[in-house]
């Protein structure tokens, strides 16, 4: 309950959720926060907001829960499902809100999500196929999807703040609150490869924040806590719909996205996915 509250930003969405009414999960909420002297939530008259702390926590939840959800279907149905494991930032970006037509395009095949944060996750669980940033040297077979093109984005507001436009040099965002993804094991662009491209060096300054998933990084830039790297293809919406915008030049680096696939795959899914994902990159992203 705790984690549908924080990932829908509101008890009564919660509650129709669990068939519940609002006042019920909201009297859940409290009793949770205070089993953990911890407030998760700042509530205000009409609506919710997660705090750092149950952003963290929330995090935490939903990762365990995947887990505990991979091994009972596992179990269960050992052998029927397909299992496509990706990031969070592309499976919550992009992946999901097209899920229907993935999994129309694989017959209707049941589908299953593995979600990973870190590059070695993917030695320690089976999967058939995977969606991860690299090189292109896999030791499985692979083929490329998109580059990785790399923009700054902030909330309209924090843009408006700081004066910031997507023709501000990228000298003026060092001076600017910036949100960072833990690039610890992880091949993506950091902020420090970002100023790099322009000759410019990062200064590690006390007291930053690290958040070890992209949708974190999204939820506190849109919240106008920061200035966000944004992933050209996954932030594509957030544009669109002027939730964010481009506050500086983009950096598309030698690395991309990448469909890759394990030998024991079954074949005709992954001739599918071979043809259906590429065809969905080929129009050009928003600049």
């Amino acid at each position: 309950m705790f984690e549908s509250s924080a990932r829908l930003g509101s008890f009564t969405a919660a509650g129709v959720e669990f068939g519940m009414s609002q006042p019920a999960v909201t009297r859940q909420m409290r009793l949770l926060e205070k089993s953990l002297g911890l407030d998760l939530f700042r509530r205000s008259a009409n609506r919710i907001e997660v705090t750092d702390t149950g952003l963290l926590l929330a995090d935490a939840v939903r990762r365990g829960l995947a887990e505990i959800d991979r091994a009972v279907e596992s179990v269960r149905q050992p052998n029927e499902a397909f299992v496509l494991a990706c990031h969070p930032g592309f499976a919550q970006q992009w992946l999901v809100p097209r899920i229907d037509q993935l999994q129309a395009a694989i017959g209707g095949r049941e589908l299953r999500l593995w979600l990973f944060d870190r590059t070695s996750d993917l030695a320690n669980g089976p999967y058939d196929a995977a969606i991860r940033v690299g090189d292109g040297t896999f030791p499985e077979p692979s083929i490329r999807l998109f580059p990785e093109a790399v923009v700054p984005v902030a909330s309209p507001a924090l843009a408006k703040a700081h004066k910031l436009t997507r023709r501000t040099k990228p000298r003026q965002l060092l001076d600017t609150p910036l949100l960072h993804m833990d690039d610890g094991d992880q091949p993506w662009l950091s902020w420090s490869g970002w100023f790099s491209d322009f000759g410019l060096r990062l200064e590690h300054k006390t007291g930053r924040v690290f958040f070890n998933n992209y949708p974190m990084v999204l939820q506190q830039a849109i919240a106008g806590r920061g200035v966000a790297l944004g992933w050209e293809r996954l932030i594509d919406d957030l544009l669109n719909d002027d939730v964010l915008v481009t506050v500086g030049p983009t950096v598309t680096t030698s690395n991309g996205y990448y469909l890759i696939w394990s030998a024991t795959a079954p074949a005709e899914t992954i001739r599918v996915l071979c043809k259906w994902l590429p065809g969905q990159f080929t129009s050009e992203p928003r600049g």
